[in-house]
């Protein structure tokens, strides 16, 4: 599946976007994807998705470590998220936005020591767990497919 993000800060929002990109001639690999996700429907539902993880910086960018919490490791809890979901398909678009101005003060640490900073630390986990989450689904989808779909013709 193709795909493609966008990061985006304007007005302290922080806004990404994921979306289904294909070309207008589909190769054969891509049109059987595409029939796969259609014949075995897969949802990304946020209420699935603990969009919790380990952050450390990164010449100043935060990023998702696997390390544990040190001086230098946070864990990132987006919380509650709204209840959404998509259709894993060609057509996915998901767009998700975090406003540094409502951060709280609390959610502010020795790693993470501005609004924005954390605001930028949030959506690094929501898109890493997104990522996550879609390359499970494709997977599920592409095991469930094989050769039992088929057109014959029989003489009598």
């Amino acid at each position: 599946m193709n795909l493609k993000e966008k990061i985006t800060i304007e007005n302290n929002i922080v806004k990404y976007e994921i979306k289904a990109q294909y070309n207008d001639e589909l190769t054969a690999e891509e049109e059987l994807e595409i029939e796969t996700l259609h014949d075995y429907i897969r949802k990304i539902r946020f209420s699935d998705i603990d969009f919790t993880a380990n952050i450390t910086l990164d010449n100043g960018t935060p990023i998702i470590t696997d390390d544990n919490i040190s001086e230098t490791v946070v864990e990132i809890s987006l919380g509650k998220v709204p209840e959404k979901e998509y259709i894993l398909d060609e057509n996915l678009n998901i767009v998700f936005s975090i406003d540094s101005g409502r951060v709280s003060d609390a959610e502010i640490n020795d790693v993470l020591n501005s609004k924005p900073l954390v605001s930028q630390a949030k959506m690094a986990v929501f898109q890493f767990r997104i990522l996550e989450k879609i390359k499970e689904l494709l997977a599920a989808a592409r095991n469930e497919d094989n050769d039992f779909e088929k057109e014959t013709e029989t003489i009598l």
